[in-house]
């Protein structure tokens, strides 16, 4: 049929003849002269379509609405153009074929588009697509045939693409010819692309003995995970290559940007194949390294990183991260009709919590003496963030619990040891209490879980235990701060330790400073919370942080 159609129209023949003669006579004078809104005809008629198999062109029925009636559809109304990607294609390969079609006339007309593949091709139903979405392609995986039939409106692009794979077994030049048909009207249009299999590409090159210039090879680097002490080591290893000579030392660059942009060097001997990094501030490192020999230096290695997190961060949610609990004794010699042991204090995990509780002294109705009763944890720090550094940040956030009718446990006081010695017998703390008073305590003679002793000395061997010294006294110059009696509430505390000076802040607030300057122990820090002598007192630590790189501490 050559891409064209027959046309039949089953007539009575004088009938046939008659219309024939006056269609011929109306369709000159449309294409001549079409009049403003008259109507123009069409071959083979406004309910028709033609359609395609790989074997013949039979017409089927298209809804009234298609095109309107009388219309003549040109020739060259339509422009079709295949292709396909990638362009280089090798077997087993997955493509994607393109049919952009054109409608350029002036009037809507409807269209069918084949495209039988050839057998080294197997279509993948269910990738067929339209754009603008309309009518969907139908897939035939038996036929190995697309075939798509929809009205195309005039001046608009339809594109249909697909995907089809490639044979397994195509040798390389193969090529494979592909066309596509569409029919509208009484005409027909296609167009052919034909894939080419790639292959493998051979490049010879002259045979070259030995490296020129013998400049080392790359070293083959690595790194171990940094411990919670900002330790850790970068390693490197250097093959043989007897052609080359060997560097005679190498250069590690570290850099806090993945682009090197600035960098730090440390040229090493060649006989150093690691290098030990210790108490690095928190954050992500980057590592690379080369060789150096009389040619100059050799290729860089790989990039390793190293992630320093040195914070610790209790929230108390488990029991078992390692802070003291239990019933804590202390022997009573204040009262001389009850001498002995006595539980002064229970310290315990409450309600994702680390709670102080101490109970009612017997001069209150209980039945210990619990007056000045002071206990002093220490944080359970891994032993890689032991012994501290110079500079530290210390925070904590806790809230007294009242159990007597006046809301009011006078001179209860919390806070936090920001450095003690290995015995946790000298502690420096920063504490609050609920008048809102504020003090820097030193005990220098420090005795768990406190005694009946009370005396504030500058006198450190006098022979009394938890005496208080007291660098900055208790003092309450207007900011309020927790008051129990009104604001049940939480507060933080935070002290700052940089050079042996102490900055301390409550809810974010500088309260108060002092220089302790080398003296100072950096051994251990933890907590400490205690009454006078009204009790019970109950105090809730929400969280404690320790973060050996904040910002604050930094030189």
């Amino acid at each position: 049929m050559n891409g064209q159609r027959r046309l039949g129209f089953l007539r009575d023949g004088v009938v046939v003849a008659v219309l024939l003669g006056f269609a011929l006579l109306a369709v000159w004078g449309a294409y001549l002269q079409p009049a403003s809104g008259q109507a123009q005809w069409a071959l083979p008629g406004p309910d028709k379509v033609v359609q395609k198999s790989s074997q013949e062109v039979t017409v089927s029925d298209l809804p009234d609405s298609v095109y309107a009636p009388n219309t003549i559809i040109l020739p060259d109304a339509l422009q079709v153009v295949k292709s396909y990607t990638p362009v280089s294609v090798y077997a087993s390969d997955m493509v994607t074929f393109a049919i952009s079609l054109r409608n350029i006339s002036t009037v809507t007309f409807g269209i069918t588009v084949t495209d039988q593949l050839s057998p080294e091709l197997t279509i993948v139903c269910g990738s067929e697509r339209v754009d603008p979405e309309g009518e969907v392609p139908v897939c035939d995986v038996q036929q190995n045939v697309i075939t798509y039939t929809a009205p195309i409106t005039a001046q608009t692009n339809v594109t249909l693409t697909f995907q089809a794979r490639l044979g397994s077994t195509l040798l390389s030049g193969r090529r494979i010819p592909n066309t596509v048909w569409a029919y509208y009207g009484d005409h027909s249009i296609s167009d052919t692309v034909t894939l080419t299999v790639a292959g493998p590409t051979y490049v010879y090159l002259p045979l070259v003995m030995r490296r020129w210039p013998p400049i080392p090879y790359p070293p083959s680097i690595s790194v171990t995970t940094p411990d919670l002490g900002g330790n850790y080591t970068v390693n490197w290893t250097y093959g043989t290559h007897p052609a080359v000579a060997a560097p005679t030392s190498y250069v590690l660059y570290e850099s806090l940007d993945a682009g090197f942009s600035t960098s730090t060097p440390y040229t090493l001997s060649a006989s150093t194949y690691a290098y030990n990094f210790t108490n690095k501030p928190n954050g992500l490192y980057y590592y690379r390294l080369r060789g150096l020999n009389a040619y100059g230096f050799g290729e860089w290695s790989q990039t390793v990183t190293a992630l320093v997190n040195r914070l610790y961060l209790d929230d108390f949610t488990d029991p078992t991260s390692g802070w003291h609990t239990g019933k804590d004794e202390r022997y009573n010699f204040w009262d001389p009709n009850h001498p002995g042991w006595e539980k002064v204090s229970y310290i315990d995990y409450v309600d994702n919590h680390y709670r102080f509780y101490i109970p009612l002294t017997r001069h209150g109705g209980g039945n210990v003496d619990s007056w000045w009763v002071w206990p002093a944890v220490e944080a359970p720090l891994p032993a890689a963030m032991q012994p501290l550094p110079e500079n530290y940040c210390i925070q904590a956030r806790a809230r007294f619990v009242s159990h007597t009718g006046s809301g009011k446990i006078w001179w209860a006081h919390w806070g936090i040891v920001f450095g003690a010695n290995d015995t946790f017998t000298d502690l420096y703390t920063f504490q609050i209490n609920d008048n809102r008073n504020r003090a820097i305590v030193r005990y220098p003679s420090y005795v768990y879980p406190g005694n009946n002793n009370i005396r504030h000395s500058t006198v450190y061997n006098d022979g009394w235990t938890n005496i208080e010294f007291r660098p900055v006294d208790w003092e309450n110059d207007g900011y309020e701060f927790y008051n129990i009696s009104s604001n049940p509430s939480y507060n933080t505390i935070k002290v700052v330790v940089r050079n042996g000076r102490v900055n301390c802040y409550v809810n974010g607030v500088w309260m108060t400073s002092f220089d302790f300057g080398s003296g100072m122990p950096h051994a251990k820090i933890g907590l400490i919370a205690g009454n006078w002598e009204i009790t019970p007192q109950e105090l809730l630590v929400d969280y404690f942080r320790y973060d050996p790189s904040c910002p604050e501490a930094q030189p």
